[in-house]
């Protein structure tokens, strides 16, 4: 899945750790935790905006707001 940066930066790169997230809800995935259960981080790279990620990982920054599902800037909801 790709996601795009919610600015205008070209390059960036994230770090993120969604299991350690308190706002998570729900089952996590065991891909983000390591074998004695503990947080994985992951970095994700942004290049001219866009990153690919796994279809979790993608679903958990658009839901936090972290990135978006499109490239189009959209209004803002209140």
């Amino acid at each position: 899945m790709f996601v795009y940066l919610p600015h205008k930066k070209a390059l960036h790169t994230m770090h993120i750790s969604p299991a350690a997230d308190p706002r998570m809800k729900g089952e996590m995935p065991s891909e983000w935790v390591d074998d004695k259960n503990n947080p994985l981080t992951f970095q994700i790279e942004f290049v001219r905006g866009k990153a690919e990620v796994d279809d979790k990982l993608g679903k958990y920054m658009t839901e936090m707001g972290l990135a978006r599902k499109t490239k189009l800037i959209l209004p803002e909801d209140d």
